[in-house]
């Protein structure tokens, strides 16, 4: 009989076991952040069709990345992409500090419109900065996210397309950040957003402001003429 058990038990063990592995439980855990966090930071949808990460060499890729609007905006997307690549330190994930070799967007597609006097990235970077609470309320504690914090040592956007209003379209300069929260020993996942949002949201408005330029002395821009008239007044 207690062989009998013993087996029965090594057999539960196995197929937890085999059921963990299987299943991916460190991708189903990064997927769950990303879309708990990230739509409380960015007050917009934030989804993730599929996230693997190997937990032996810490190289994986997330797939669907979905980004919404806030509030406000009509186009039905800020950012998506089809895939992006991670590679992780293993070791560190049961650290303080996770440390995060690359992370690279590759070819997303950006949504990018103004509504009134904002974009809906200035939104999206407003949202994270009342998130962390850089609106300098002493009285308010700043949100943090996950206690855990991260050095990321390449983050990459490259060859976006990007539509404005949809009714032009502008060409993204490739976008890197080194050595994330390096310097501060490790960055709150708020942190880390803000300072993507940030320098996205500025070569946004730098590829707008150079697109209308061109346009202004005829040059040949997609939706260019009637498209470029009005341009910052919408």
């Amino acid at each position: 009989m207690k062989k009998i058990l013993a087996i029965v038990a090594m057999l539960v063990i196995a197929a937890i076991a085999a059921y963990f592995v299987l299943q991916n439980p460190l991708g189903r855990l990064v997927k769950m952040a990303i879309e708990e966090f990230g739509q409380e930071m960015t007050q917009a949808t934030v989804k993730v069709s599929k996230v693997e990460i190997s937990a032996t060499d810490g190289r994986g890729a997330l797939s669907g990345l979905f980004l919404g609007n806030p509030r406000g905006f009509k186009s039905d997307y800020a950012l998506k992409a089809g895939a992006v690549e991670i590679e992780l330190e293993p070791a560190s994930l049961a650290k303080d500090v996770i440390v995060i070799h690359k992370i690279l967007i590759d070819a997303p597609q950006i949504g990018y419109e103004k509504a009134g006097d904002i974009t809906n990235f200035d939104a999206i970077q407003r949202n994270v900065e009342e998130y962390l609470g850089a609106k300098g309320d002493k009285s308010a504690k700043p949100k943090q996210g996950s206690g855990k914090r991260m050095i990321i040592d390449s983050f990459v956007i490259r060859n976006a397309k990007v539509n404005y209003n949809g009714l032009m379209e502008l060409t993204l300069p490739d976008i890197e950040l080194r050595n994330v929260g390096k310097k501060a020993g490790g960055a709150t996942s708020a942190q880390v957003v803000k300072a993507i949002i940030a320098e996205l949201n500025t070569k946004l408005a730098m590829a707008l402001a150079k697109a209308a330029v061109i346009g202004s002395v005829g040059g040949v821009v997609v939706g260019a003429g009637a498209a470029i008239k009005g341009l910052f007044d919408k």
